[in-house]
């Protein structure tokens, strides 16, 4: 294959032609770039004798894009942005050591973020540099690059050391408007199937959604039609928390919302499902000491390794 250079045209014939198509003006890309009007043209020139096409017309004291130069245009924005972004996280690397933290959506959204906040809040400046990744898919939680990462009921992990976060307790949650409209008696389980419920996707065979649930407690629910049904765990509380209906909350994680008011439980039942979740501290890590910090941090925020 011939390299790069044998394939395109000058990088900066393209950088003088995405700032004019931006522009769609010669004398602003000019300003812009810190050349003249003539440089602009004579780069535009040699990029179109390159490429054999026109790539701008003549509009006013301006110019406009051709079909061939917007299809450009739209192609070379998007391979600078990420060039931008390629050498920016070149960059970042040799800065400041930060920590890579990776969870599920739901965990992501409803229990990491605000214990993140709370972090920064305790130690101000002294907070480092945090990224998260987000996947439902277990093996993409445990990438080279991450140093810690919360996990759903996952067996030992070869370099990993893993510690319990909170058993999983699942039991039934709705907005007050819902409850105000429906009423909020629930003599037995079995009162459920005669609400609006809500549930989610098992994205992954251990999840736990409504049918297991409600099997859990000896019910048999045959043909089981939820009012709704979500692709995430996050997006499922989002719809309770508006008031259409009735999900399952998984204890801990909706904790806040909770106490916020913004959901309420529903009768007593619930189910322990003997399923974990573990916070997993990578034993080799560059940044051992600041990932063990914020390990500490998050054990400590359900009492957790104490």
């Amino acid at each position: 294959m011939k390299s790069f250079r044998h394939q395109l045209p000058p990088l900066h014939s393209l950088m003088v032609f995405e700032a004019a198509a931006r522009e769609q003006n010669f004398s602003r890309a000019a300003r812009e770039l810190h050349v003249s009007q003539a440089a602009v043209s004579q780069q535009v020139r040699a990029l179109e004798d390159y490429l054999g096409t026109a790539l701008f017309r003549r509009a006013g004291r301006g110019v406009e894009l051709t079909r061939q130069g917007a299809a450009l245009q739209q192609r070379v924005d998007s391979t600078l942005s990420y060039l931008v972004d390629a050498v920016q996280s070149a960059s970042s690397m040799t800065g400041p050591v930060g920590v890579s933290i990776s969870a599920n959506t739901a965990m992501s959204h409803l229990w990491l973020s605000p214990a993140i906040n709370a972090f920064r809040r305790h130690y101000h400046d002294e907070a480092f540099y945090l990224r998260m990744v987000t996947s439902d898919h277990s093996q993409d939680l445990l990438i080279d690059n991450i140093d810690i990462a919360l996990l759903y009921d996952s067996p030992p992990q070869p370099g990993w050391h893993l510690q319990p976060l909170f058993e999983e307790c699942l039991f039934p949650v709705a907005s007050p408007n819902y409850l105000d409209r429906h009423g909020r008696t629930l003599e037995t389980p079995e009162a459920l199937l005669m609400h609006k419920l809500l549930d989610f996707e098992r994205i992954e065979p251990n999840w736990v959604n409504w049918r297991q649930w409600l099997e859990r407690l000896g019910l048999s629910v045959g043909e089981l039609v939820p009012e709704g049904v979500f692709n995430s765990y996050s997006m499922l509380i989002d719809a309770a928390e508006q008031g259409h209906g009735i999900a399952l909350g998984t204890a801990y994680q909706i904790d806040e919302k909770l106490s916020a008011g913004s959901l309420e439980r529903i009768g007593q039942d619930s189910v322990v499902t003997g399923r974990h979740y573990w916070l997993a501290l990578r034993q080799a890590s560059d940044a051992s000491f600041e990932a063990k910090l914020l390990a500490d941090w998050l054990l400590g925020r359900v009492g957790g390794g104490k």
